[in-house]
Parts: structure tokens; sequence; C-alpha cells
């Protein structure tokens, strides 16, 4: 059976062993991939980085390579810490409405005079309160920037 030539190594245009490091990584058809992965770290680390670790920690190690490399492709401002930052923000506003639902419960529960208060009576002011912090973290970010850049 002929061994296929893996995507780093068809850029390289050199011929691909079977004991080729980055052939199952990325394989021919995923190019594109190895191009992203190329494009922000190079062969070289990329090499680096799977003699650096065990084994059994390639497949781990690349999954990070190769996921860094696809972010920054898609957002090359942001990369994964837009993703992230998205995330953290689902996260937050997801844990305020629990907490919101867990407090009307428990005052619908007590049956008290507040128990017949509107179910949204509170949410409104906590999605403001979160727009005023992603503005205040943007804000934030845009100062780091320009410190680091002065920096340089």
């Amino acid at each position: 059976m002929k061994h296929q030539t893996c995507a780093a190594c068809r850029f390289q245009r050199k011929k691909c062993t079977e004991d080729c490091l980055m052939a199952p990584y990325f394989p021919a058809t995923r190019f594109q991939q190895f191009l992203n992965a190329h494009k922000l770290f190079g062969v070289g680390k990329i090499t680096k980085t799977l003699n650096s670790v065990s084994p059994q920690q390639r497949s781990s190690a690349m999954y990070s390579v190769k996921a860094e490399a696809e972010y920054r492709a898609r957002d090359p401002v942001g990369g994964c810490y837009n993703e992230i930052k998205s995330l953290l923000w689902k996260i937050r506003t997801t844990e305020d409405e629990l907490q919101h639902v867990h407090s009307q419960l428990c005052m619908f529960r007590a049956g008290g005079e507040n128990a017949m208060a509107h179910p949204l009576d509170g949410y409104v002011y906590n999605v403001v309160q979160d727009v005023e912090y992603d503005s205040q973290l943007h804000h934030q970010l845009q100062q780091n920037i320009v410190q680091e850049r002065s920096l340089i």
C-alpha cells in the first residue's frame, strides 16, 4: 500500500516518510488546516512542540495548535481570545439569569406579598450592567494594546 504525502510534506515539497511526525495530524486532506497552523506557528515550532511532549500528549498538543490556528484564521485580530470572551459573557449572563430565576422561585414558594412580582423585575438592570461591564472591558483592552505598542 502506498503512503500518501501529508499536508506538511506537500507544502515543503519533500518526500513524506512512513515515520513522518506531522502525517497523523495533517493528512493530505487537511492542507488548509496545515496552512493556518504554519502561518501562525511555522513548521519549526510545530515540530519543536511535537518533540517536546511525550507521545501520549501529542494529540492534545496538536489539537491545541490546530484550534488556535483555526480561531486566528477566522478572527485575525482576536483569535481564540474573542471566543473565550464570548463564552465567558454567555456564562455570566446565564448565571445571572439563573440567580434571578432562583430568587423568583424562592419568592413564589414563600407566598409573601412579593410573590406576584413581575418575573422580569431586576433582570433588565442586569443586562444593562453587562453592557457597561463589556464597555469597560473593551476600554481596558484598548489601553493595554496601546501600552504594549508603546513598549515595542
